[in-house]
């Protein structure tokens, strides 16, 4: 027989008993939230002529995008412009003007993206595909 120890209850030299059995902590989510509901970065891959830019091509390229929500953490100019509006101080805003009071998923920073169109010339768009997301607001 092996001399290993008991790995079910094993006494520290604090004098504490532990037991092998890990413990997991499970984040506490709310019931609207999802493991893809985060905001961040997410790809689809295109033709190039589907990306509305008006290039004749039929090469495919990775396009990349921020899609989630963000959580909306209140802050007192959000309370103050609330009040505001309540009140009556705030002009109502022209049609189809709208006012932001949540934080959006947006790219933080973006890259260019280069293809070969139908007639065999290079073109290279800047700043078409988000390369990093963040809430912005």
């Amino acid at each position: 027989m092996s001399s290993l120890p008991d790995l079910d209850n094993i006494t520290e030299a604090s004098g504490v008993e532990t037991t092998s059995a890990p413990i997991i902590q499970i984040p506490a989510r709310t019931r609207r939230s999802s493991p893809d509901s985060n905001c961040g970065l997410r790809s689809i891959q295109l033709q190039v002529r589907d990306l509305g830019l008006g290039y004749d091509s039929d090469e495919t390229v990775l396009f990349k995008y921020c899609s989630g929500t963000c959580p909306h953490a209140r802050s007192n100019h959000d309370l103050t412009l609330t009040n505001l509006k309540l009140t009556g101080l705030l002009p109502h805003p022209a049609p189809g003007e709208l006012w932001h009071n949540a934080p959006c998923c947006r790219p933080t920073h973006h890259e260019d993206v280069a293809f070969l169109d139908n007639s065999h010339r290079w073109h290279k768009v800047e700043k078409l595909s988000a390369a990093g997301c963040g809430c912005v607001g």
